[in-house]
C-alpha cells in the first residue's frame, strides 16, 4: 500500500518573475521572531519602533547576506517574514546565528530575549496558479494554517550578550532617528518662512 504523502504548506507571492524559484517549487524555509520585552515596551518609548525596524528589516537582510550562497529569497506573508533557500543550507549554522542575532539583540537593549524559530519545507507559489509539475500536493498557506504552530519552537537565550556588528545598534539608531527629526523641522521651518520680494 502506498505511503499517502503529507501537504506541503505554501508560502505565496505575487508573481514568481524576476527571482530564481519556480512557481511551485518547495523550498527549505526559515521562520525567525524575537519576543518583545514587556517591561521596555512600557519603559522605552523608541523601543516598539527599534524592535519593529528590526524584525522586518535589518534581521532577514542580515540572514539574507550570511547565507547567500544558499540563495535566499526574503518574504512575508500577512506581515509574517520569512527566509526561503533555494540552494542546500546548513540548519546547524543558520540556527546559531539566529541565537547570535539574539545575543546581540539583547546586548543593544541591555534586556535578554528569547525568540521562535522554525525550520521546514514549504512550497513557493504565485497567488491564482497551480503548480504545473509538482510532485508535491500543496496544504493551505502556511501563516493560517496549523503548521504555523509547528513553525513556532521557542528559542532561549544563551551565552552572554554581546555586540556581533549584525544590525544597528539601539542608542545608534535613536541618534539617527533625532537627527532625522532635526533635519525635517529645519526643513518644515525653512518652507514656512516668508519670502518678501522688493
Amino acid at each position: 500500500m502506498k505511503k499517502e504523502k503529507k501537504p506541503v504548506p505554501v508560502i505565496y507571492t505575487t508573481t514568481a518573475r524576476g527571482s530564481l524559484f519556480r512557481s511551485g517549487s518547495v523550498n527549505s524555509t526559515l521562520y525567525f521572531a524575537i519576543n518583545p520585552d514587556p517591561e521596555l515596551l512600557e519603559s522605552e518609548p523608541e523601543y516598539r519602533e527599534y524592535f519593529e525596524e528590526m524584525k522586518t528589516k535589518e534581521i532577514p537582510q542580515a540572514i539574507v547576506n550570511k547565507f547567500v550562497v544558499s540563495q535566499p529569497l526574503y518574504i512575508t506573508n500577512d506581515r509574517i517574514p520569512f527566509v526561503i533557500f533555494k540552494s542546500n543550507i546548513d540548519e546547524y549554522s543558520l540556527k546559531e546565528f539566529c541565537k547570535a542575532i539574539l545575543q546581540e539583540f539583547s546586548f543593544h537593549t541591555g534586556k535578554a530575549h528569547t525568540g521562535v524559530y522554525g525550520f521546514d519545507k514549504t512550497m513557493f507559489l504565485e497567488i491564482g496558479k497551480e503548480p504545473r509539475f509538482s510532485f508535491t500536493q500543496h496544504g493551505d498557506k502556511l501563516t493560517r494554517s496549523e503548521e504555523m504552530e509547528r513553525f513556532k519552537n521557542p528559542l532561549a537565550f544563551e551565552g552572554d550578550m554581546q555586540d556581533q556588528g549584525i544590525m544597528v545598534p539601539f542608542y545608534a539608531w535613536k541618534e539617527e532617528k533625532r537627527r532625522l527629526a532635526i533635519q525635517e523641522q529645519e526643513k518644515a521651518a525653512t518652507e514656512e518662512e516668508e519670502v518678501v520680494s522688493w
